[in-house]
């Protein structure tokens, strides 16, 4: 019994697959097109599904959409009547890219669609992929249908749902509306901001970017811009554009941007633990990602525990959706089993088939893991190509460019000259589980790269090629169960450079390109990059 769940039509388009009850395959579509955020259906994902699965449509149960067309349609209308002549034509593009939309979904799939709340597919998917019983799980984005907050409260199996906060007020726009005043594109670069933030005083701007409201916005009224005049008027300066050098004000402004964000999103949590003891929280949505934000929300709200999906984002509703189905199918639906793994993967005869005019030599893992120890303590970047790609915006090890971090110049080397990006953009750490809390102020384990957390002090200098300037780093644990093979590997890197078992850890990608999905794309960025190093399942290939 099989049963497909699809996200697409706003941005991080993705598809998954459930058989009898329990989840396969995940994938975004950007992966298969190479355009960053696709939008589009994922016909890729679906025919990868269908080829490799050996199924075909009629044997598709249900195909399950991440939201409700005819609830985002009566936001469309009621947006209209609020403003009728200002979103005018706003409003007549929505509604052309609504029609065109719900026509290609019939196209594809047919009329055997179960439609499920936006938010809903967020927060089935927070709850079901954690390991909480009874718990908070709260939604927060740009927007769904009507709300662009939402909580349910789930205690013994029964979810009980409320809305934070209704359309046009929206903590994910406001964000994405300052990301895009600051020269980087919404909807894309708001880890830009949030890097940006910690070179700021988040105090000089605080109160003028705390007062802003829909009076500096437009998202409610245009298709092409989120902000007008009066933004740059209230800051005190004009908006950055694409190409003119990041000043000093403009990290100020990110830095209050980010603080304003977390107030917000801490108030909707003082809110909502308010209504109930329940201190185990969830976390969904695309502001989900803001891992800034969420690694101070145990130590500034009443909530103990904390979890998020690997995806949080549109791509994880793909997800939600299904199990929203099978909720209302069944009463319950299955727990998501605890791995970001889950597209698709590649045997050493695609690998031999896709490269066929490279020279392929083949080791055993431990020789694997020795020799790319030592071309590591040797300073060489390696390119990791290994198992299902991961699930999420994140490269948990999978599809991971790697560096070792106890050589000066490491950030700079990989940020310059192999990602081609820009200078301020910090690394991740990823780290042993079982030596973690040695190093860094975290007991919790941390698999997603999701949580900013403070290195210790008497580490810093060790760590500073993966912290941030702030003295913090956005950590990714490690256990033998759940990454065994990076584990093996940040095992014998630590005996064989002496150093701590920790490695830089990025995605393998460069600059305005998507995480590379199979070999001939890995090895096409080995080429045409100063990698040095690239590891394709066991074959490895040393420049």
């Amino acid at each position: 019994m099989y049963i497909i769940g699809i996200s697409c039509f706003y941005h991080d388009s993705s598809i998954c697959l459930f058989k009898d009850g329990e989840l396969v395959f995940a994938c975004e579509e950007e992966r298969f097109t190479g355009k960053k955020h696709d939008s589009s259906f994922p016909h890729n994902g679906l025919r990868y599904i269908l080829d490799t699965y050996n199924i075909s449509l009629d044997e598709i149960e249900k195909f399950c959409f991440y939201e409700t067309p005819t609830l985002k349609l009566g936001r469309i209308v009621k947006n209209y009547i609020r403003h009728p002549i200002s979103s005018f034509s706003f409003t007549k593009q929505s509604l052309i890219n609504w029609y065109k939309n719900t026509r290609t979904l019939r196209k594809e799939v047919g009329d055997n669609v179960y439609y499920q709340p936006h938010h809903h597919s967020h927060l089935y998917y927070s709850y079901y992929t954690s390991t909480f019983k009874d718990a908070v799980v709260v939604s927060v984005d740009g927007v769904g249908e009507t709300d662009t907050a939402t909580v349910a409260i789930v205690k013994d199996g029964k979810f009980t749902f409320k809305p934070l906060m209704k359309y046009p007020q929206s903590l994910g726009l406001f964000y994405s509306a300052m990301t895009s005043f600051l020269g980087f594109k919404p909807n894309n670069g708001e880890y830009k901001l949030m890097g940006l933030a910690g070179f700021g005083d988040p105090h000089l701007y605080y109160d003028k970017v705390s007062s802003l409201s829909m009076k500096h916005f437009v998202w409610d009224k245009s298709n092409e811009i989120m902000f007008n005049e009066n933004l740059s008027k209230a800051l005190g300066i004009p908006n950055r554009l694409p190409e003119e050098k990041i000043l000093q004000v403009h990290k100020d402004i990110a830095a209050a941007t980010q603080l304003v964000y977390e107030h917000n999103l801490f108030s909707l949590l003082d809110q909502v633990a308010k209504e109930t003891d329940i201190r185990n929280l969830c976390l969904g949505g695309g502001c989900a990602y803001n891992g800034v934000a969420n690694g101070k929300i145990k130590n500034i709200t009443p909530f103990t525990e904390l979890w998020i999906p690997p995806a949080p984002s549109d791509a994880g509703s793909s997800v939600g959706a299904v199990l929203g189905y099978l909720r209302h199918r069944n009463g319950f639906a299955h727990r998501v089993k605890e791995t970001p793994f889950l597209g698709p993967e590649y045997s050493d005869e695609d690998i031999i088939n896709q490269l066929p005019e490279v020279k392929l030599k083949k080791v055993s893992d431990s020789k694997l893991y020795e020799i790319v120890s030592q071309e590591l303590q040797k300073g060489k970047v390696v390119g990791w190509l290994r198992g299902k790609s991961e699930f999420g915006a994140r490269a948990l090890g999978h599809r991971s460019i790697l560096a070792n971090p106890f050589i000066d110049g490491t950030r700079d080397k990989v940020n310059s000259i192999i990602k081609k990006r820009e200078g301020f953009r910090p690394f991740a750490p990823m780290v042993r589980y079982d030596v973690q809390s040695e190093y860094f102020h975290e007991e919790d384990y941390v698999p997603y790269m999701n949580q900013v957390v403070n290195v210790k002090e008497e580490h810093q200098h060790l760590l500073k090629e993966v912290s941030n300037v702030d003295g913090t780093a956005r950590i990714q644990s490690v256990t033998r169960t759940e990454n065994p093979t990076i584990h093996k590997l940040l095992t014998k890197f630590s005996e064989t450079s002496g150093n701590p078992p920790i490695l830089l850890n990025t995605s393998f990608n460069v600059r305005g390109q998507t995480m590379v999905l199979t070999p001939r794309m890995a090895y096409d960025t080995f080429i045409s990059t100063d990698i040095g190093v690239l590891v394709l399942n066991n074959f490895i290939i040393i420049k």
